[in-house]
Order: structure tokens, then sequence, then C-alpha cells
């Protein structure tokens, strides 16, 4: 009894386990661009001897590069392949690699990683460690604090006073609390800036921004609209998308009665992959297609060009006008650009939270672009509670500090402390 207990939860837990990475696989599948999916599709069929690609489009776009750099992917894979020697090793760091955000850092706890791809926590850690020293050193580390830790260590500086500054009294570096700075380490400020300017300066805070400089590579659309008369007509683009079918000479093999239960069996594997394969594209787009209608309802007037900014619409309200999960309308969102009468836009800026003014309520984005430009005219960096006051003094905006905070981490714009350090006057 026990025995046959055993075996319904290995069978219960193996389950599970397949429905987790089949998940895993079709939000993945959502979050990818049209021309990372591309790239995909064409990998997963030819690991499937089942299938066959029957058709490659890609757009004929005009391109600036005069050399081709190889992709943040591509770059990264070669770097994996000279640090780990195992397979296993290198399935894990390509998938810490996959899981960065623009800036480098990993999206990912630990225990997520160890839970999907079902390896131990000791593993991991150890593959983190190696792959954070990789180049550019600090990708894969979790914020700046880290980065600049693992950089320092790498240049010798582990158990430096700029180490120790870094590690221990970080936030008071951020504030600029120098004179502390100086007490704790017994320096004088100028001694304190010398060490910040000769030793921080020449750090990367975001190691991922080392990969913009790679190439410039050629943005495709996921989606065309156009306004024909008084109606919209959306295209999603599949030209970009490879074709593929099953092989002729394998569907005469699966009809015979000759094959013995494991070739069926295996042969019934990867038929089903190739089926699920179908799927996941095809719901990534009917899901891309639907949050798009519900868009032109409510910014149909910007993406005529009528007006200069997007109406407040945030993707909690087209996550409850379909009846999906946030996360499902933030991945689908993510990466994708969209073809429109006002040119190619990025489909996370047309969300924007609702804001209200001496005016009445305008967006987000215009509050961002306003911040913008505060910054780019400043003379000093200054603090957000000092931006806040100017954005209500001269334009009628309320936001809190907090607000300014979280628009100056999507607009990738240092904090003050980070500014003085990195781009001083």
């Amino acid at each position: 009894m026990k025995n046959k207990h055993m075996l319904y939860q290995s069978m219960h837990q193996g389950h599970y386990l397949t429905m987790n990475m089949a998940m895993y696989q079709a939000f993945d599948v959502l979050q990818m661009p049209i021309s990372e999916l591309s790239d995909w599709v064409e990998r997963e069929i030819t690991y499937n001897p089942l299938f066959e690609i029957t058709q490659t489009y890609h757009s004929n776009f005009p391109s600036t590069e005069i050399t081709k750099e190889p992709s943040q992917r591509e770059y990264l894979s070669m770097e994996i392949r000279d640090h780990f020697d195992s397979e296993k090793e290198r399935k894990i760091a390509t998938y810490i690699g996959d899981a960065l955000n623009e800036k480098g850092f990993l999206t990912l706890s630990i225990d997520e990683i160890c839970s999907i791809l079902c390896v131990n926590k000791p593993l991991v850690l150890n593959v983190l460690h190696i792959f954070q020293r990789m180049h550019p050193i600090g990708l894969g580390t979790h914020n700046v604090q880290e980065a600049l830790l693992v950089q320092l260590e790498e240049r010798g500086r582990k158990g430096s006073i700029i180490y120790n500054i870094v590690e221990q009294y970080y936030d008071d570096l951020l504030h600029q609390h120098l004179k502390k700075i100086a007490r704790v380490f017994a320096l004088n400020i100028h001694s304190v800036t010398s060490l910040i300017y000769s030793e921080l300066r020449p750090l990367m805070p975001f190691p991922g921004y080392f990969f913009t400089s790679l190439s410039n590579p050629i943005i495709i659309p996921d989606i065309t609209i156009e306004k024909e008369g008084d109606m919209w007509k959306i295209e999603m683009n599949e030209r970009d998308l490879p074709s593929f079918q099953v092989h002729s000479q394998y569907l005469k093999i699966l009809e015979e009665s000759s094959l013995t239960k494991k070739e069926l069996s295996y042969m019934r594997r990867r038929l089903a992959a190739g089926q699920w394969l179908h799927h996941v594209i095809n719901q990534r787009q009917e899901t891309l297609k639907a949050i798009i209608v519900c868009i032109l309802k409510r910014q149909s007037a910007f993406l005529e060009g009528m007006f200069h900014t997007p109406s407040p619409m945030t993707m909690n309200e087209i996550a409850l006008a379909l009846n999906r999960s946030h996360s499902t309308i933030t991945r689908a969102v993510a990466n994708k650009y969209i073809s429109c009468p006002i040119g190619l836009l990025k489909l996370r800026t047309l969300f924007t939270q609702p804001l209200q003014t001496d005016i009445g309520v305008i967006s987000s984005k215009k509050a961002q672009e306003l911040l913008i430009k505060l910054v780019a005219q400043e003379k000093y960096p200054l603090s957000d509670r000092e931006l806040s006051t100017l954005l209500l003094q001269n334009h009628g905006i309320s936001c809190a500090r907090r607000t300014i905070a979280k628009y100056r981490k999507y607009l990738n714009i240092p904090a003050s402390s980070e500014r003085g350090i990195w781009n001083p006057p």
C-alpha cells in the first residue's frame, strides 16, 4: 500500500512539473517580440524530427549596420560556453541569461529558478556566482549595490575602504552623507570624494547597458494598425514567423502497424510537442489582438495623431476588460512594437496612470515627459522631493516623491546621488 502511494505521488509530481514547464513556455512565448519568437520557433522545429519548416520569411527592412554584431543572447551563449563545462550548468546559466531585465539584473529568485528547472539550490548559487563574473561583470546581480560589489571584488578591491563603503554604507553613499562616511573611516571629505570618483565612476551600475552598444537592431512591429474610413484594420505580424508542418513521410510511418510501442510513444510525444507549439503561438497572437482591440477603444485619438500624449489607461483595466490576469497583460505587452498612423511605438508607452492637475486629469506619460525635461535642465542633481515641487509649481501637477522615484526607475534616470556620482557637472 505504501509503495502504491509513493508511485501515485511520483506520478502526480511528474505531471505537475510537466504542466509547470508548459505554463512557463506559454508565458515565455507571450513575452517574446516577433524577431525573437521567429528564431525560437526555428530552433524548436530543428529539434523535432517529425516537423519541417515550409516557409521562412524575414522582413526586408533597410539596415544601417556595417558589421553584424552578436545579439545579447548570442554573446551570452559564447560566454557561457567559455565559463561552464557541463550541459546542466550551461542550461541553468542560459535560463539566468533569459531572466535578465534591460539593466542586466536578475528578475527571478533563486527558489523560483530551482523550482522551474528542478535543480538544487547550491548548484544554482554556484552557477550564478560564475555567471556574475562573466563579461560584462555584474550581470545577473539583483541591484546596483550588488553589481558594484562584484565588480570591485573582481578588481581585487574586496576589503578595501571603497568596498566597505558600498557594502555597509550604501544608503549613505546614495544620499551623499559624505561627512558621516568620512567620520566612520577617519577620512576627510576630499578623500571620500576622490575615492568615489576614481573607483566607482569606472564601474557599470547597470551591466545590461553594455549590450546597447553591441548592435543597432532593426525593430520589427508585432502589430500594424491602419484607419480605413471609420474602422481600424488590425494586422498581426504572421509573415515573420516560419510556417511548419509534419513531414509527410512520418505521417505514413505513424499509420504503419510495424512500430514498436517505444517507437510509437516517442513519435506521439514529438507530434504532441509540435501541436503544442502551434497552440502557444496562436494563443499569443489571439491575446495580443484582444489587447489591441481594447487599446483602440481608449487610445484611438492618440493613435490617429489628434493628441500628443495617450489618455490615462492601465494594464489592470485591460486585464479586467479581458478577464485575464495582470501578469498575462504585462507579459503580452513586454518588448512589443506597434506600427500605427503616428509611427512605430513601443506598446508599453500606451499605458499611463491618471494624474490630477490644476487643469484636470492628464496621463502619467505627460508627467514623465516633463520630468525628463527637468532633469535635462538641472544645474545640479535635484532630489525627488525637489522634482516633485517643481512639477507642482511650474505645471500644476501633483506627484508625490515616491511617484517621482517610480517614474525615474521606469525612465532609467538614476537617483540624484547616482547622477552626481556618475555624471558630475
